[in-house]
């Protein structure tokens, strides 16, 4: 599937033909002086991204978002705690020469310290915990770095 367009042209102005959601996974590590937070992203192909998934009928975008976390980086559903709304995104790609108008709601979703992750190997190459800094150099989408940055600021107090 070709990569999706993540230029300033939106479906904002359209009704999205797929709703998806997902987030931004976080533990903590450390203590004392040195505690702070990793982020959990995902590698499909060459491009590092949020875990995130369809919208299934009957879900809202909150239980969707948990539901692919769990399923996309191997974390118990029990495990995961909703925290915050994040910034969303709206972007076009195409697929079988069909414009896909597509919608994604991000959640900021904590995990205990020490979480591993084990990846959904037919839908992701790779899942990875890493700084902020590392995640927002890796990102290959917009929506991905403005997700985490508004995730680093919250978790920061801000």
């Amino acid at each position: 599937m070709p990569a999706p367009s993540r230029s300033p042209r939106s479906s904002r102005s359209r009704r999205p033909s797929e709703v998806s959601a997902g987030g931004v996974v976080v533990r903590p590590f450390g203590t004392g002086g040195r505690a702070g937070w990793e982020v959990a992203l995902i590698r499909v192909g060459d491009r590092w991204s949020l875990p995130k998934g369809l919208v299934e009928a009957g879900e809202n975008p909150a239980t969707a978002a948990l539901r692919e976390v769990a399923e996309e980086c191997g974390i118990p559903l029990a495990a995961l705690t909703l925290r915050d709304p994040l910034p969303g995104s709206d972007y076009v790609y195409r697929r079988d020469s069909r414009l896909v108008f597509k919608h994604v709601d991000h959640f900021l979703i904590e995990v205990p310290a020490a979480t591993p992750l084990r990846h959904q190997a037919d839908e992701v190459d790779e899942a990875e915990w890493m700084s902020f800094e590392a995640a927002l150099s890796r990102a290959s989408f917009a929506d991905t770095a403005a997700a985490l940055r508004r995730a680093r600021e919250l978790l920061a107090g801000g």
